[in-house]
């Protein structure tokens, strides 16, 4: 019996390791992964940590705004206001992504993640399969062009 507990405790153990070396290879542990409030702002440290590598020149912005329009603007709207027709069935409703007050964060890092890996129990699924990491980078420099700065203390 306590020979089966060990082999036990030691699968459990080094399955865990295994999940944590995955997601850890990534680069950032997933959104999705982490525990959220049911409501208000929050931060992901870890993922605010991630600086954008990609500069915000006139090109970036170009082809963030043709990811944007091909992926994002269904739901998001044309203006990045959350009023996409696709978004009107969901809920919670898709963000104003205009709107300083971004309740997963507003460092580059971390709309970078919430792009990426989606954010659970919301409509806002995964782009990381869909789009390359400087694709990714790219929509969150157009959303810059767009929507709010990072504050001084945030990653850019």
């Amino acid at each position: 019996m306590m020979q089966r507990l060990k082999r036990v405790v030691a699968s459990v153990f080094l399955c865990g390791v295994g999940v944590f070396v995955a997601a850890a290879s990534r680069g950032a542990l997933n959104a999705q992964e982490h525990q959220h409030p049911g409501t208000g702002a929050h931060r992901h440290p870890e993922a605010a940590k991630i600086a954008n590598p990609v500069p915000a020149d006139a090109r970036s912005i170009a082809a963030g705004q043709e990811l944007y329009q091909k992926h994002c603007a269904g739901c998001h709207g044309e203006t990045g206001k959350g009023d996409g027709t696709m978004g009107e069935e969901l809920d919670p409703k898709p963000a104003d992504l205009t709107d300083p007050k971004r309740k997963h964060g507003s460092s580059d890092g971390e709309v970078f993640t919430v792009i990426r890996d989606g954010v659970k129990g919301t409509g806002m699924k995964p782009f990381g399969r869909k789009m390359t990491a400087h694709e990714l980078w790219d929509v969150v420099n157009y959303l810059r062009s767009i929507g709010p700065k990072p504050s001084q203390d945030q990653n850019h």
